[in-house]
């Protein structure tokens, strides 16, 4: 047990939340990366450069700030390796860019036109391998150096395998310490995958031009993305996946096109994942109050959905609270610019109304921004001991 109070475990404690069942008390689970290199004193280059200094950066944090419930593993062990889960060409620190910078991601064209209908076609010929190839496609467009090719599918998957190994270490790692791990895989969400690959200007026009190639070439995928999910799932030993929603809020589309483009495989999806037993976890990035009521339409009971400041928690929790679990949502202005007592009674009200009854996991807005100040970070993990422990009525 992390803490003298605890009746769970961690992984108990997530299953539980997961479940919307009451847990002993609110986990939590902090989205800590670039945040580590500039608490630790190394620079970002380091960071995803060197597996050791990430994890002795991530050691600190945890032993400094901690301890947290659950391990919310983002670390690309290549840069190239980031364009098989978002596919944009990136400029990174070290090489585009200063060692210390932000990884920086370019709104630049590698999906065409012509590649939905590809997709459609790819997936009548081999349904459950879609994944690859069509990643391979928009790797080979992002970097320069490896085709399309025998070569480039030896180079990327050998990156890949070393990739899943060093994340597995690091997981049993982080579970001999008693912190379980959110998930073991995090692919994008496919339509939200066209709009990254082909330029949000370019997917704009394809809304309005190809709006039934975008639908179908998204239903497509479904297969290959289960089929991936659950390999790389009985791979890393964690039956959940982390899914990127990064498009698909009313700060791009409006709440007509995501129940019309985007909902139905992003729902399907969910379902076969769910069926398959593993649980899916929405990262939904921008404003979802529209949108809220049809999330209603996924399987309750079975899923996490993690908001990371513009949408409003509060709404949320009565809007879906009863079907998902919520994760976060202390935004990262309070945690960069705030007080700890600022922090703390945010964190307080998030557990006093969005943990009513279980059902949720306490987090930044989306992931703790560099510049937090690390007495706020401390603050925030700290309340779900100070709040958080559930009397035996729930």
């Amino acid at each position: 047990m992390l803490h003298p109070g605890d009746t769970m475990t961690s992984e108990e404690r997530l299953q539980a939340v997961i479940n919307l069942q009451v847990p002993d008390r609110v986990p939590s689970c902090p989205f800590i990366y670039y945040f580590s290199a500039f608490y630790a004193g190394i620079s970002v280059h380091e960071l995803w450069s060197q597996p050791g200094k990430y994890r002795l950066a991530m050691d600190r944090c945890y032993r400094d700030l901690g301890p947290w419930d659950v391990y919310y593993p983002v670390n690309p062990l290549r840069p190239e390796l980031y364009t098989f889960i978002m596919p944009m060409k990136a400029k990174w620190p070290g090489i585009d860019l200063p060692p210390d910078s932000i990884c920086q991601l370019l709104e630049e064209e590698i999906m065409k036109a012509e590649d939905y209908r590809w997709i459609s076609e790819l997936a009548q010929r081999i349904p459950k391998l879609t994944y690859i190839p069509f990643f391979m496609r928009m790797i080979s467009r992002a970097w320069d150096d490896i085709g399309e090719d025998p070569r480039g599918y030896a180079f990327i998957l050998s990156r890949l395998v070393a990739h899943l190994a060093n994340w597995r270490y690091e997981f049993e790692l982080m579970k001999k310490r008693g912190v379980t791990t959110l998930y073991g895989f995090l692919p994008e969400a496919a339509f939200d995958t066209f709009s990254l690959a082909r330029g949000f200007l370019e997917f704009a026009r394809d809304l309005k031009k190809r709006p039934e190639e975008i639908a179908a070439a998204a239903d497509d995928l479904t297969e290959g993305y289960l089929f991936i999910c659950r390999l790389v799932c009985f791979l890393m030993g964690i039956k959940r996946i982390e899914i990127f929603v990064h498009r698909s809020s009313t700060d791009f589309i409006s709440p007509e096109t995501f129940r019309k483009l985007s909902l139905p495989s992003l729902k399907a999806l969910v379902e076969k994942l769910v069926a398959a037993g593993i649980a899916p976890i929405l990262h939904c990035d921008g404003n979802w109050d529209m949108n809220l009521e049809a999330l209603r339409e996924l399987p309750a009971g079975h899923c996490v959905i993690q908001f990371d400041g513009p949408t409003d928690i509060f709404l949320a929790k009565q809007v879906i609270g009863d079907r998902v679990c919520i994760m976060g949502d202390v935004p990262s202005d309070i945690l960069a610019l705030g007080s700890p007592m600022e922090v703390d009674e945010y964190c307080h009200r998030l557990i006093e109304e969005v943990g009513r009854g279980g059902g949720y996991i306490m987090g930044a807005g989306c992931e703790i921004p560099p510049n937090a100040r690390a007495e706020n970070v401390k603050a925030m993990l700290d309340s779900v001991t100070k709040y958080g422990y559930y009397d035996r009525e729930g």
